[in-house]
C-alpha cells in the first residue's frame, strides 16, 4: 500500500518529543519494514523533502485561511481576543492538504491517515479517490474539562473543527477502548480500536548522566507534560506529606510545563523541598529515557489520557508504574502484577499506591517489572501492525463499494 500520514509533529522535527510524534515514528517505520510505501506530511517552517529510516518526510509550511485571517485582524483592531488556535488549526490542515494534493497528482495514495490533533485532515477528507481516516490521539472536547480553565470562544470553535474533521473522515480509530467509547458518547462518531505498535528502539542506548539528579540512586519520577489533566496538582497534594515523613523519598519531574496553577503547584515543591524534589526541565528524548531507566518508580496520575506513550515507555523498560484505574491505564496495567492502579483523581488512593510501589522488595520489583515489559512486548509491530493493515484494507474496500454504488 501507498500510505500518507498528515501530522503537526514528527520525530524528525524540533517538536519531536510528544507522544504523537513518537507513535508516528514507530508506525511509519514499522510499515516501511513490512513493505509499504510511506510518506509523512508534517508542518514545519520550511518546505522540503527528506528521507528518514526509509520514510519519505515532506515538510510543509502552514497556509493561512484568508477569511479567518482577515477576521482575526479585525478582532485585533477592536482589541478583542483573536481566534488564534482556530487559525493555527485551519492553517495546518490547509497547508497539509495542499501538499498532499500536489503529491497525489504525481503519485496517488491508497489511504491517508490524519491525526485528530489540530484537525489535520479537515480539508483532505473531501479529496476524491483517497479515503482518509482519523487516528484519535486525543479528543479535545473530552480533554478541555480537565484542564481547569473556562472554555473561550476560540477553544469552543476549535473543538467543533476537530469533531467536524472526524465526522468527515471515512473512518475513525483510537488506540484505547476508553477513548473510543468516550468519542462515541460525546459526538456519536463510531470509533474503532487499533492497538499501537511499540518497539525497542525507544530504549536508551547509552548511559546519559544528568547532573541535576546529583547522587540520587533511588527516586520516583513523573514525566510528560506537567499539567492539571496529567495529574500534576493531584501528585503535589499526594506526595507532599510523604516527602515530609520519608526523608529518603525523592521525586524527579521532567517535561514541558503547561500554564496552569496545578502545574505550578507541583513545580513549587522543587523550591520548598529542594532536597527531595527536582525539576529536570524538558529533556531530549534519549536523555529523558536514560533518566527514566534509572528511576525506581514511575508515577503517572493522569485525570484524562489515551493509552499514554509515557506509560508504555516506562513499562517497556521494566519500570514499576503507578497509574489511575481508568482513563485507559487499566488497559495496560494489571494492578499488583504489572504495576499499581489507584482510584482516578483520589489523593489518598494515590498516596497508598506510591507507598506500595516504593516499599516493594527487590525481587517483587523485578517480578512486576518483568510482567510490565511482557505486557508491552505484546504490542510489538509484528503483532499489532497486521491489525492496522487489516483496518486500512477494510476502509479502502468500503470506500470502493460506496463509490460503485453511487455510480450505479
Amino acid at each position: 500500500m501507498r500510505i500518507a500520514f498528515l501530522t503537526s509533529e514528527y520525530v524528525t522535527e524540533a517538536n519531536f518529543a510528544g507522544g504523537l510524534a513518537q507513535y508516528l515514528g514507530r508506525v511509519a517505520g514499522g510499515l516501511v519494514g513490512r513493505g509499504h510505501d510511506v510518506e509523512v506530511f508534517v508542518i514545519s517552517n520550511t518546505c522540503e523533502k527528506i528521507e528518514h529510516k526509509g520514510v519519505t518526510v515532506r515538510r510543509v509550511k502552514p497556509k493561512p485561511w484568508l477569511p479567518l485571517r482577515s477576521a482575526n485582524l479585525m478582532l485585533k483592531m477592536i482589541r478583542k481576543r483573536r481566534l488564534s488556535r482556530l487559525q493555527a488549526a485551519y492553517s495546518t490542515a490547509l497547508g497539509l492538504n495542499g501538499a498532499l494534493c500536489k503529491r497525489s497528482a504525481e503519485a496517488g495514495f491508497d489511504i491517508v491517515q490524519a491525526a485528530s490533533w489540530m484537525a489535520t485532515g479537515f480539508f483532505a477528507a473531501a479529496n476524491p479517490g483517497e479515503p482518509l481516516i482519523v487516528r484519535a490521539s486525543s479528543f479535545e472536547p473530552l480533554l478541555f474539562p480537565h484542564r481547569g480553565k473556562k472554555l473561550s470562544l476560540d477553544e469552543k470553535m476549535y473543538c467543533r473543527l476537530e469533531t467536524a474533521a472526524m465526522h468527515r473522515a471515512a473512518a475513525v480509530y483510537a488506540p484505547s477502548r476508553f477513548m473510543a467509547k468516550e468519542i462515541l458518547r460525546i459526538s456519536g462518531i463510531e470509533t474503532h480500536v487499533v492497538s499501537p505498535p511499540f518497539c525497542n528502539f525507544d530504549y536508551p542506548r547509552e548511559k546519559t548522566k544528568n547532573k541535576q539528579l546529583g547522587d540520587w540512586s533511588d527516586f520516583v519520577i513523573f514525566f510528560g507534560k506537567v499539567a492539571k489533566y496529567k495529574g500534576a496538582g493531584l501528585l503535589a497534594d499526594a506526595i507532599r506529606p510523604l516527602l515530609t515523613r520519608k526523608p529518603d523519598l525523592h521525586l524527579a519531574v521532567a517535561g514541558p510545563v503547561e500554564d496552569d496553577p496545578e502545574a505550578a503547584k507541583l513545580l513549587s515543591l522543587s523550591k520548598t523541598l529542594p532536597c527531595s524534589v527536582r525539576y529536570l526541565g524538558s529533556l531530549p528524548h534519549d536523555e529523558l529515557m536514560a533518566v527514566v531507566k534509572k528511576a525506581t518508580v514511575v508515577v503517572l496520575p493522569s485525570l484524562m489520557d489515551n493509552l499514554p506513550n509515557t506509560c508504555m515507555e516506562a513499562m517497556a523498560m521494566s519500570k514499576v508504574v503507578v497509574g489511575p484505574d481508568g482513563v485507559s491505564f487499566d488497559e495496560l496495567i494489571t494492578d499488583g502484577r504489572s504495576g499499581f492502579l489507584f482510584q482516578t483523581g483520589d489523593t489518598l488512593s494515590l498516596q497508598q499506591a506510591i507507598l506500595k510501589a516504593c516499599n516493594l522488595t527487590k525481587d517483587k520489583r523485578i517480578a512486576i517489572g518483568h510482567s510490565a515489559k511482557t505486557r508491552i512486548q505484546r504490542m510489538a509491530p509484528e503483532i499489532t501492525l497486521p491489525a492496522l493493515e487489516s483496518f486500512y484494507e477494510s476502509v479502502i474496500e468500503n470506500t470502493r463499494t460506496s463509490t460503485c454504488q453511487r455510480i450505479a
